[in-house]
């Protein structure tokens, strides 16, 4: 979105001109539309987003920040919304209801059956999904086909559907009991013989996701085997849905989006222009548990009180093992996440990975506690010290790579998202290991 668009918008809405402000929304994309109303000041948000037609808001309310989508959910009028919810397809309304209370879902679904909105049983379905999982990222509209039918037949039938179902890239193959059978390449499909019937043509090596498959696998599904489409079924086979490739570009969007926020102690989003209170409420309980384990690092550093005061140059040069360590702990730790989170990491192979990691660990702390050595000689002039902080960096760098690897598959076995208070532990143990091996090297070696 242009710069000048902003500029227009905002100064078109304080001299009341809407008519001109509505003309300038008629020709942008809808994305364009969801990027400029998250810009805009909180008073103009409302009235820019009252100015769309119900078709296009149902196309941009999807695309804003979760706070502002909220906020203007909860400002719009109910008959307004309710046009919303008649224009979007099954899988984006049933996004924005489960948002929602509960009260509120069933009320709004219950109005949206007595406007006979043909969406709202497949809302029903699809809502009863977590939202996380296969189920619950699903579009239910599918093309499907019976085994018997002929080319011809199968092409009338695609035409026939073409206004309710996007991207047709695949018409799949089911039996009487809606068990998935094979899959009919479309593009594939017309090139057989008028004659040709799906269950001779169809393709029955494909990939299917469970319903319950968590939408961090169907990503890697997707990623793994260059899909565009991936079928969904149920534990006895039957098809219930179907998952598209740009659906999974918002997972992977969303996953990687919610890797980083949790690395940083950050369990949901918080935005650029969050509110301030809203941005402390969510920061506020990582710094806190923050606060604790720097409590637990300077109890360490405090058994070598007397250590310090003797030589006080300690002080300068414990900054340096901590954070070298720290920042090998959490390149390790990235490197494991995201292979815990690609699947490149299995049982077969940890033992290995961990190892490989320990090996660069005491590599760099090699060579970086080499350099230190020299430095530290130079600078103060003492061979010793710089042999102590070079050995120190080496044991700092061992326990970095062990822990940055060893802590995310501990507690990915304990179910617990990897991400999640990595990072804090990670600098917590690099810190201790830190300081611990320089004054205690310190205190044997030079008091």
């Amino acid at each position: 979105m242009l710069p000048e668009i902003y500029e227009d918008v905002c100064n078109l809405i304080e001299q009341k001109k809407f008519a001109e402000v509505k003309q300038l929304l008629q020709n942008m994309h809808p994305a364009d539309i969801a990027q400029l109303i998250n810009e805009l000041p909180e008073e103009f948000r409302l009235l820019t987003f009252r100015l769309l037609s119900a078709e296009t808001a149902s196309d941009v309310l999807p695309e804003l920040y979760d706070e502002i989508k909220d906020e203007l959910i909860n400002k719009i009028k109910e008959v307004r919304f309710l046009k919303i919810l008649d224009e979007m397809d099954s899988d984006e309304a049933t996004d924005i209801l489960a948002d929602l209370e509960h009260s509120r879902t069933e009320s709004l679904l219950k109005k949206l059956d007595k406007i006979d909105f043909e969406d709202s049983s497949e809302i029903r379905q699809l809502i009863k999904y977590p939202e996380d999982t296969a189920g619950g990222i699903m579009q239910l509209e599918v093309i499907a086909v019976k085994p018997d039918m002929k080319r011809d037949e199968i092409v009338e039938y695609i035409k026939s559907q073409a206004h309710e179902v996007e991207n047709i890239h695949y018409a799949f193959v089911i039996d009487s009991k809606n068990k998935l059978l094979g899959r009919l390449d479309i593009t594939k499909l017309l090139w057989q013989s008028a004659q040709a019937r799906a269950k001779d043509i169809m393709d029955t090596d494909i990939i299917t996701a469970d319903v319950e498959l968590d939408q961090e696998q169907v990503a890697h599904l997707f990623r793994k085997y260059d899909l565009y489409i991936l079928p969904v079924i149920d534990k006895q086979g039957h098809l219930l849905g179907r998952i598209t490739v740009d659906d999974v570009i918002d997972v992977i969007d969303e996953e990687a989006s919610e890797d980083a926020y949790k690395m940083v102690g950050l369990e949901s989003e918080d935005k650029v222009f969050t509110k301030p209170l809203n941005s402390v409420r969510k920061r506020l309980p990582w710094l806190t548990l923050n606060l604790f384990t720097a409590l637990i690092v300077s109890s360490v550093v405090g058994i070598f009180e007397n250590t310090i005061q003797q030589l006080s140059v300690l002080a300068v040069l414990m900054p340096i093992v901590a954070g070298l360590g720290g920042n090998s702990g959490t390149q390790t730790l990235t490197v494991i996440t995201r292979g815990i989170a690609l699947g490149e990491l299995t049982i077969h192979n940890t033992f290995r990975a961990i190892l490989k990691e320990i090996g660069v660990g005491v590599i760099n702390g090699i060579i970086i506690g080499s350099f230190a050595t020299v430095i530290a000689y130079f600078l103060k002039g003492n061979l010793m010290l710089g042999i102590i902080l070079g050995a120190a960096m080496i044991c700092n760098m061992f326990i970095a790579g062990l822990m940055g690897s060893l802590i995310p598959i501990i507690m990915k076995s304990l179910k617990i998202d990897p991400a999640l208070a990595s990072s804090v532990i990670i600098t917590m143990l690099t810190d201790i290991g830190g300081f611990a091996s320089f004054l205690g090297f310190a205190t044997i070696f030079l008091t």
